[in-house]
């Protein structure tokens, strides 16, 4: 059963993790059969970072109460999620309550050393502390990330790699995290010998994206983070790439996204004031993995995605027709679904609800339930953070009362022969959709009446 590993370098990578686990609980399609996050991010209380990891825990929680086998046709919560590490995170050594100096010991040099020290670092660097991240500077961050490799949970995950395993990098390089993570990691992983699984870690099947610029951050003369710096560190970063990465073949596919519309976010160096709304790019991040999940790659390939249209605001209709095809219906089916249990709620957990009867009548109260809306709720948020961000990613109508087939951004629902129209054309499906089920088991049960009616309406009221 193959592995595919993803590690999330710095905020930016906690944010695509996020766009991802949406499209895997909506059973987009992923090539691989189980997903194994890691997260390298110092500023362990970012709040990007925490807010992934509970969302991550949520599917988890969800995944755990389902079986899946070839008679159950549910796409939902399909692929294992493992956590290999603590709080899927790669703990960075000798970092906590320390400044650069102490970190690199400066004191303990000598004069000789010194003098380089401060040749190469700025006073404001070597007083930086290091528990909040890199805060847009990867000279500190190449130093302090050269060190993973020698950790236990480095380790952990060289045990956990196995034959046939794929290995997918996220990061930005316009920071201090991610731009010095990626180019570190990659080396570390093509011709490290220190650690277990080596030679297959070396051969492995690897994979990144290298996000530009798309946010811009507002002026503080408090903090360490300029953002009118991230094109000049992009410049750089994108000419190492080109002599020290792509040259070389160390990596099989690097996908290349940025926007030239930005928005303006607080200035805040990390640290749970840091939570940025979700955004198109960490979207279009996401189906980066998703499409280097579905193809191989024995030589070295650069991508950059395409959109029809560019305008201000995104839709399903901006998307050529096989990213349209692959996001389309599972995403509408996630909502479908998620309306009818956030809005109907009372009607579907009724004696009413014919699929109810002799199938879930503990269901509704439990915990499974319970976690299973809280993800919608996230969902939800989700898609009106991206909806409302610049430049906006408008897929969905988010208040569609009692006209659920009025959800689609740009897409007018077709009219189909049937004595049934809005819910009760829902919940007609859903009870023949029930008796269809193969799965065993309430919860497995449920989650497959709901794909296998909303897989039909989205075909029969979208055409898709």
């Amino acid at each position: 059963m193959s592995k595919l590993y993803i590690f999330g370098i710095g905020g930016t990578g906690s944010r695509v993790l996020r766009s991802f686990t949406m499209m895997l609980a909506a059973g987009v399609k992923i090539g691989v059969n189980e997903i194994v996050p890691i997260i390298i991010d110092p500023d362990v209380s970012n709040a990007d970072l925490t807010r992934t990891v509970q969302l991550m825990n949520t599917y988890r929680a969800i995944h755990s109460e389902l079986h899946f086998d070839e008679e159950n046709e549910s796409q939902f919560f399909r692929k294992e999620l493992t956590q290999v590490l603590g709080n899927y995170t790669l703990r960075i050594n000798d970092t906590d309550d320390k400044t650069f100096q102490q970190f690199i010991d400066l004191p303990s040099m000598d004069k000789v050393n010194k003098a380089m020290m401060k040749i190469l670092f700025s006073d404001k660097n070597l007083n930086s502390s290091m528990d909040i991240g890199f805060k847009g500077n990867p000279n500190i961050g190449s130093v302090v990330l050269n060190q993973i490799v020698r950790s236990e949970d480095f380790e952990d995950f060289a045990n956990s790699f196995e034959a046939d395993d794929k290995i997918f990098i996220i990061s930005s390089i316009f920071g201090g995290t991610g731009a010095s993570g990626f180019p570190l990691l990659l080396k570390t992983l093509r011709t490290g010998d220190s650690f277990s699984n080596h030679d297959l870690i070396n051969n492995a099947e690897i994979g990144a994206i290298a996000i530009l610029p798309y946010f811009k951050l507002k002026s503080d003369e408090e903090s360490e983070i300029d953002s009118s710096t991230f094109i000049s560190k992009t410049k750089s970063a994108l000419a190492y790439y080109e002599n020290n990465i792509s040259k070389n073949g160390s990596i099989n596919a690097l996908y290349y996204l940025a926007d030239d519309i930005t928005n303006t976010y607080d200035n805040h160096e990390g640290g749970t004031a840091q939570e940025n709304d979700a955004h198109l790019i960490e979207f279009l991040a996401a189906t980066a993995i998703v499409d280097f999940s579905n193809k191989q790659h024995p030589n070295t390939v650069n991508k950059e995605l395409g959109l029809k249209d560019v305008e201000d605001t995104v839709s399903f209709g901006s998307f050529y027709d096989i990213q349209k095809r692959l996001l389309f219906t599972p995403l509408t089916q996630f909502i479908l679904m998620a309306n009818c249990l956030n809005n109907k709620f009372d009607y579907f957990s009724s004696t009413a609800f014919n699929a109810n009867n002799s199938n879930f009548q503990d269901l509704y109260d439990g915990a499974f339930m319970s976690e299973l809306r809280g993800m919608f709720v996230k969902y939800l948020e989700w898609l009106k953070e991206m909806k409302e961000n610049k430049r906006s990613l408008d897929l969905f109508n988010l208040k569609t009362g009692d006209k659920p087939f009025d959800v689609v951004t740009g897409i007018k629902p077709a009219k189909i022969p049937s004595l049934y129209s809005d819910y009760n054309l829902i919940i007609g499906r859903l009870n023949s959709a029930v008796k269809k089920c193969k799965s065993k088991g309430m919860e497995n049960k449920f989650l497959e009446m709901f794909y296998l009616g909303t897989k039909t309406l989205a075909k029969d009221k979208f055409k898709m």
